[in-house]
């Protein structure tokens, strides 16, 4: 009797129908994670900017919360007065807080920047600008998404003014600015952050000691400038640049960013730039955001045919340019001098003149040795922002 021959028919699965089960598994999974992060203060600001206006009352409380802590903790509680404006969001009425309050001398600003922008980041929300204003004398901090605002905080500090007369200008001004900080705190950094002139320093964002620069700087009395990443030509980058590649809302996006992580910034400049600067789109997005940020432009003229300085006045952005690179292509203390030499000889004949360094040895001694020049004689050292226009 012959056997019964068992069938070869595979009882497996077949591949297409494990893959769309796979398939299905991810996509219930990504929908799962995506409402849980929906349901987050970050989900809710992501939510208000694009377009769920019912959000906006949320991410004001959550924001508010957090930020009246930090208030409290910083002391500053006490003076504290609560005002609001009623503001139209995608056809919806909210209102805008505004706080005020005020600190004593030795209150400093920087800090209390840099706390209240730790806590809106903390909670998801967005630093939407942030500067001193009044010679210094008032923080003004607005925070909310990257569309809105929900609130806006002013920061006085109370000082002493002195009723001595100012002796007359000197006719000729220079600003110094040193490129490049952040990326140690060496001995040369600290000297230049030390040493008793009135310096402008450029601290490159996200580096090792970028944080540490803005603080050090603001401490010692001096100013800051952000020195934004931008395209160059044949080069490398330690951070991400302005690329003419981009969109013009991801330029927009990158500098925002830069900025929000760049407390106490009071301009910026471009770190390399040769290709970049040359762009109208792209310097007319990057000039945009500086103008709504109430900043500076220093064109650093990486290149002879950048269109920086020029775009920047046609939009009304106080700018400036550099007139000279003092240790460019060199490590000769005696060649930096020479180059200090010629930016006095610009700012005698001009009434004004800017010149960028780094921080180098040779660099530092040079100015070192020019410090009772740039302090008692016709020129004045300045700082980047007398010089803008």
């Amino acid at each position: 009797m012959a056997k019964r021959r068992r069938s070869t028919r595979s009882t497996k699965t077949p591949v297409r129908i494990r893959l769309l089960i796979v398939a299905l598994v991810v996509v219930v999974v990504a929908g799962v994670v995506s409402v849980k992060y929906l349901e987050t203060p970050r989900g809710k600001v992501f939510l208000l900017d694009r377009g769920f206006s019912d959000y906006y009352s949320q991410v004001q409380d959550t924001l508010d919360v957090e930020l009246r802590r930090v208030i409290r903790e910083l002391g500053l509680e006490r003076n504290l007065k609560e005002t609001s404006r009623a503001i139209l969001v995608r056809g919806n009425r909210f209102a805008t807080r505004r706080w005020v309050t005020s600190c004593d001398q030795a209150c400093s600003l920087f800090r209390v920047n840099l706390a209240l922008t730790e806590a809106t980041q903390r909670v998801g929300g967005v630093v939407r600008s942030s500067r001193e204003v009044r010679a210094g004398e008032v923080l003004r901090i607005e925070v909310g998404s990257q569309k809105f605002t929900t609130l806006r905080i002013d920061v006085h500090q109370t000082t002493e003014r002195s009723e001595k007369t100012s002796p007359p200008e000197p006719t000729s001004k220079i600003a110094l600015v040193i490129d490049d900080f952040g990326y140690s705190k060496d001995e040369i950094a600290e000297a230049f952050l030390d040493i008793d002139l009135p310096l402008t320093f450029s601290v490159i964002p996200t580096l090792p000691y970028s944080g540490y620069v803005l603080s050090r700087v603001v401490e010692s009395g001096k100013q800051a400038i952000l020195h934004l990443p931008m395209e160059a030509e044949n080069s490398v980058y330690d951070v991400e640049p302005v690329l003419t590649s981009m969109s013009d809302r991801e330029i927009a996006s990158l500098v925002e960013m830069y900025i929000g992580k760049t407390p106490g910034i009071i301009g910026i400049n471009n770190h390399m730039g040769s290709v970049a600067t040359q762009d109208l789109r792209v310097m007319k997005t990057v000039l945009g955001v500086i103008r709504t940020r109430d900043l500076f432009f220093l064109d650093s003229l990486t290149s002879s045919k950048s269109i920086a300085y020029n775009t920047a006045k046609d939009l009304g952005v106080p700018t400036a340019r550099n007139d000279l690179f003092l240790d460019a292509d060199t490590e000769e203390q005696e060649v930096v001098e020479a180059r200090l030499e010629r930016l006095i000889d610009i700012a005698r004949t001009r009434g004004f003149a800017v010149g960028i360094g780094h921080p180098k040895p040779w660099t530092f001694n040079a100015v070192k040795s020019y410090e009772e020049l740039l302090k008692n004689s016709d020129i004045k050292l300045v700082f980047l922002s007398a010089l803008v226009e």
